[in-house]
């Protein structure tokens, strides 16, 4: 009962921090321009996050850790060009049925740091780690792919820019300070959004990278544990 009490007041806490963090947002530069009454969702149902998106089709028998374990795999079996080939044709598609669309890159702050310090058996517990908190901060039908080592890339169909602002505000919130437990040492890591969405003037696969691209280095030069689109 009391880690049940635990998790549930970390949740609360984090709730409330994502609200406060996306009242920010909202107020500066105008990034967030819904009504006030209007209160996005912080949590995905367990069963509509892409971490256990497979288990209906798979066996819905398995274990959660089973699912987690495929889930990962997955995840960090997706090389760049596999990721680009899917971006290009979701892509295409939301131009050809005039469907928003957006793109997030995740990136690890201080990778380099981690393998220093705890080698590459540490910094590889570390990116399971995000990956897994990532993957159940994105819903089922999000395309999610490891892009670079310490970089992951989300697709998200039917997403314009200000829904695409709360999918990544929460992954930011919900791994800021995100503790790993390594051998005799919890290693804390936080990670940098960086994010863009087909616009008048971004169309294709490539335009939406690099503007995504630079949203992200604008946030790792800023220090990290950012959100960052373009203004």
């Amino acid at each position: 009962m009391p880690d049940r009490n635990k998790r549930y007041d970390e949740s609360q806490e984090r709730e409330q921090l994502f609200q406060k963090r996306l009242a920010e947002l909202r107020a500066r530069n105008n990034q967030f321009p819904w009504n006030l009454s209007e209160t996005p969702d912080f949590d995905i149902p367990k069963a509509q996050s892409k971490l256990f998106a497979e288990r209906s089709i798979e066996d819905p028998s398995l274990t959660d850790e089973e699912v987690e374990r495929r889930a990962l795999l997955d995840l960090n079996s997706y090389n760049f060009w596999s990721f680009y080939k899917r971006l290009n044709y979701e892509v295409r598609r939301a131009a050809r049925y005039k469907r928003p669309l957006s793109l997030l890159f995740v990136t690890i702050d201080g990778l380099d740091d981690i393998v220093d310090g705890h080698g590459l058996r540490g910094e590889n517990a570390v990116i399971l780690r995000v990956g897994k908190v990532l993957l159940s901060c994105v819903r089922d039908v999000d395309i999610a792919g490891r892009c670079r080592d310490d970089s992951f890339g989300i697709i998200l169909p039917e997403t314009p820019r200000n829904g695409a602002e709360v999918a990544a505000e929460r992954m930011r919130t919900k791994m800021e300070d995100l503790p790993t437990d390594f051998e005799a040492d919890k290693i804390v890591t936080t990670v940098t959004v960086g994010g863009a969405s087909l616009e008048a003037d971004v169309q294709s696969a490539d335009s939406l990278i690099a503007l995504c691209v630079d949203t992200l280095k604008l946030g790792i030069n800023a220090g990290g544990n950012t959100v960052n689109f373009p203004v």
